[in-house]
């Protein structure tokens, strides 16, 4: 029977880091698309706003999906269970789904 205190503290403890390709941003994220820090290096601030804009969300869905992936896993050796990488779901909707609302 799975530890349900383990899971939990797996949960708690659960975070990810993604940088940008350029390295101007830095996202490290928890569970559920909590974003736990966001980090602009100088060269960032040379960007217009809308490909800054555009990379601080690219960089944070890559945190979350590092931190998905990983909290899957990490829950999925306590139980013995398999499950899917993205069964925590969270983060933020790409563009396409924003769009697709309206």
């Amino acid at each position: 029977m799975p530890d349900a205190a383990a899971i939990q503290r797996l949960v708690a403890e659960a975070e990810a880091e993604a940088v940008s390709d350029n390295a101007a941003v830095r996202v490290v994220a928890g569970p559920g698309g909590q974003i736990k820090d966001l980090d602009l290096r100088h060269n960032a601030f040379k960007m217009s706003g809308v490909e800054l804009g555009e990379m601080i969300v690219e960089t944070i869905k890559a945190a979350n999906s590092a931190v998905d992936r990983e909290l899957s896993e990490a829950i999925g050796r306590e139980t013995g269970m398999t499950l899917p990488s993205d069964v925590f779901g969270g983060g933020m909707p790409t563009r396409e789904e924003l769009e697709e609302e309206r």
